[in-house]
């Protein structure tokens, strides 16, 4: 290693936020050669009282391959070793995230990140989205079923104010089902590795609404196979339910390829998005308490979108809204030229 490596390496070593460790094997035993100052933090030990000692008398060890050594019939093995541990940290037991990377003949580096901060913030999120969400779906059953049966039987200012906390409590059980969606959504690791066929995942959706919901589908490909899983259904189904609720039944769907991206567009004539909605969601502004959104389902979508390489966009003109969702092809979808089908709906 050269002398401006050296420097560049013990910089890297020092001031890295994970715990680190330079360990020398002897007889398959891993021992402390040195730490780095977050190693110390982490485990509340003195660097130079520790030197020499078993790294096993802090952590749990995981499986060594040594770098150096070498034989005709097994070359050097520098592969990462990667794997969840035990330690004993200054805060009590807990669980550590360790990679081993072999350096020279019979050392390496042991680098630990502490999962305790991320495991309770795992459990944070449980209890808020799912135990939470649980209760106010069960606390919500009756209010509805109350407000309902109020608003029916009473009259005048009464019977208003029943219908707006039926209304109310309506809109709670939709937020709780959409912040189920979006549990499910961010707990699943981004993938564009399922293959999902668009053109049947629109008509999945569209099935649900009956013929006078919507104006026209139009397929210009025949067929699209993306690389997204099932969670691209549920982005579809937020645009339509969201263009169906805001247009007098003037909704058009247009399904299409361009290159090496399936394109669906989804067309109605109502009063598109607030200026300081689409400013946030698809443009660069921040989120504050007076610009913000509050289309949970927009945001939904594009999440989904992200998490496989597509993207969402937002067009108002001549009285029309279009939102356009835009998904990679998968690698090994065929060409499917210039066929083109169109199924009008709602005559």
């Amino acid at each position: 290693m050269s002398e401006t490596e050296g420097t560049r390496f013990e910089a890297l070593f020092e001031h890295t936020d994970d715990a680190v460790a330079e360990v020398e094997f002897v007889d398959g035993e891993p021992i402390l050669r040195a730490v780095n100052p977050a190693f110390v933090e982490l485990f509340g030990v003195d660097s130079e009282q520790i030197r020499g000692e078993p790294l096993t008398e802090y952590v749990s060890a995981i499986e060594h391959r040594d770098a150096g050594t070498e034989r005709e019939d097994r070359p050097a093995d520098t592969r990462l070793q990667q794997g969840s541990v035990t330690g004993q940290t200054a805060a009590g037991t807990g669980q550590l995230y360790c990679r081993v990377v072999p350096t020279t003949a019979g050392r390496a580096l042991a680098i630990y990140t502490d999962l305790t901060e991320r495991q309770q913030r795992e459990q944070h999120h449980q209890v808020l989205h799912r135990v939470l969400r649980h209760n106010l779906r069960n606390k919500l059953v009756p209010l509805l079923d109350g407000t309902e049966t109020l608003s029916t039987e009473l009259s005048g200012d009464l019977g208003r104010q029943a219908s707006l906390m039926a209304r109310a409590a309506r809109e709670l059980a939709e937020l709780s089902e959409m912040a189920g969606k979006m549990e499910y959504v961010m707990d699943s690791a981004a993938t564009t590795e399922s293959r999902t066929d668009i053109i049947e995942s629109v008509r999945s959706v569209l099935e649900e609404y009956d013929d006078t919901a919507i104006d026209s589908l139009s397929v210009e490909a025949s067929e699209a196979v993306v690389a997204a899983d099932d969670r691209l259904e549920i982005a579809l189904a937020q645009l339509i339910e969201n263009g169906v609720k805001h247009t007098d039944g003037e909704l058009s769907v247009t399904v299409r390829r361009e290159q090496a991206e399936a394109v669906v567009e989804i067309s109605d004539d109502g009063p598109g998005l607030p200026e300081n909605e689409w400013a946030v969601l698809f443009g660069d502004e921040p989120i504050t308490q007076l610009r913000h959104s509050t289309g949970l389902g927009l945001w939904l979508t594009k999440w989904i979108l992200d998490c496989h390489g597509g993207e969402l966009s937002y067009n108002r003109r001549d009285g029309r809204t279009t939102l356009t969702l835009r998904v990679p092809l998968a690698a090994e979808a065929t060409v499917a030229g210039d066929d083109r089908s169109r199924i009008s709906q709602g005559d």
